[in-house]
């Protein structure tokens, strides 16, 4: 399926976003021990977060490995 990124509304952005953050947030608490509420707490104080909901970065398309690194990068 060849998805054109150009057709997609912000809803459809954030539900993407979403999903990617929570796929990253439990697979860095597993990895860590670091519980997904304290992961979440982090992710959101961080620039990663607001990149993330900043649609016009294009992070909402990036999986959860880049995400991670990226949130890692900036915290």
């Amino acid at each position: 399926m060849n998805l054109e990124v150009s057709k997609l509304d912000d809803q459809q952005k954030e539900l993407c976003a979403i999903l990617v953050m929570r796929t990253m947030l439990e697979d860095y608490s597993k990895d860590t021990g670091v519980s997904y509420e304290e992961a979440f707490y982090r992710f959101v104080k961080s620039p990663a977060y607001e990149d993330l909901f900043d649609y016009s970065t294009g992070l909402w398309r990036e999986g959860p490995d880049y995400l991670r690194a990226r949130f890692l990068e900036r915290s």
